[in-house]
């Protein structure tokens, strides 16, 4: 069986992504990006992809934001089920997606200074999307069994923050943060999101008191 060799511009943007978090943005010549993409270095491949190195460090960036809209969908459609399945299931998703984005937080995190413009769009597109789809999916679940979120922004910070921090830790400090594995890290978020989100659905508002 034959692997498919991935097309060109997916090669220089995964080459490039891997060297920008290793050797900063400033430290990774095209050339490098080029030879590391299976091409021949400094013949000029990368230019007929991209107009310029700081093009390809903004593709990069934006190459996440369709998998963080995709499970936007999937979280719209998702039928009503059992809470903790669900909180499981999402979850185990946003580590794995969050994991995935260790690149890409290296880079900006040596190169926020620098571009700021890049760190912004990092910001927009990964991590307040994510903090939308949060407050989104709160909102939606409570209301949908009867009750009522009055600031879903904040409930949001409290349940995506806690993710993001963790998988920060292990860019850090490496696996299992604190000593706490990811099975219990999850079987712990869980819990406390569930009981949040039934607090939220079990409370009464003063007009219904």
């Amino acid at each position: 069986m034959t692997t498919e060799t991935p097309p060109t511009r997916e090669r220089i943007l995964l080459a490039a992504r891997r060297l920008f978090a290793e050797q900063g943005y400033k430290g990774t010549s095209v050339g490098e990006i080029e030879a590391a993409a299976g091409l021949s270095p400094r013949a000029g491949a990368l230019y007929k992809h991209f107009p310029s190195k700081q093009a390809v460090l903004v593709a990069v960036i934006a190459q996440h934001t369709d998998v963080v809209e995709e499970m936007s969908t999937q979280l719209e459609l998702m039928p009503p089920g059992d809470l903790r399945a669900e909180l499981m299931l999402t979850a185990r998703w946003g580590l794995a997606e969050l994991r995935r984005e260790h690149e890409l937080t290296r880079i900006v995190m040596k190169e926020g200074e620098r571009f700021p413009a890049i760190a912004e769009a990092f910001r927009e597109a990964i991590v307040m999307r994510g903090h939308r789809m949060a407050a989104e999916w709160i909102a939606r679940y409570v209301e949908r069994e009867g009750g009522h979120v009055d600031d879903p922004d904040a409930f949001a910070s409290v349940t995506t923050d806690s993710l993001v921090g963790y998988t920060l830790q292990e860019v850090l400090f490496g696996p299992a943060p604190a000593g706490v594995d990811e099975e219990r890290f999850l079987a712990a978020w869980v819990e406390g999101t569930h009981a949040m989100v039934r607090s939220l659905i079990d409370q009464r508002s003063p007009s219904h008191v």
